[in-house]
């Protein structure tokens, strides 16, 4: 695999996902308000579906090309969610027998991401009263 030809698919996809993010995203907050996040949410259920539909085409056709894997689920949807990728890997887990190891890794991540979001903002807080 050229080097070259890998960073520019994921960069330039990378650079479409978080524009795509942002233009959902603002779309979602415009027609609904900022009561719920919708623009997330959509964003993240999105993603796991595109997500799944690409690997597995990646994974089972041999024309699926690895520059286009990696510009689509490495790039677009990395920049679009990497709740895509949290998503894909829980279900590879589970795919493969190991059910408790996803359960772990799925609510170890909600939890831990969750108190690593208080854990920051907690000590901006106490850095810059």
């Amino acid at each position: 695999m050229n080097t070259f030809l890998a960073i520019a698919s994921v960069g330039v996809g990378g650079a479409l996902g978080s524009l795509l993010r942002y233009l959902v995203s603002t779309w979602f907050s415009q027609r609904f308000g900022p009561g719920f996040p919708w623009g997330t949410f959509t964003i993240n259920v999105s993603g796991s579906l595109i997500i799944g539909i690409v690997l597995q085409l990646a994974a089972t056709r041999s024309d699926f090309s690895p520059y286009l894997r990696l510009f689509m689920a490495t790039g677009i949807l990395g920049g679009y969610t990497t709740f895509s990728t949290f998503s894909y890997e829980t279900y590879m887990l589970g795919a493969e027998g190991l059910s408790m190891q996803s359960l772990a890794y799925a609510g170890g991540s909600v939890l831990a991401g969750v108190g690593a979001a208080y854990l920051g903002v907690g000590l901006v807080r106490a850095l810059h009263p």
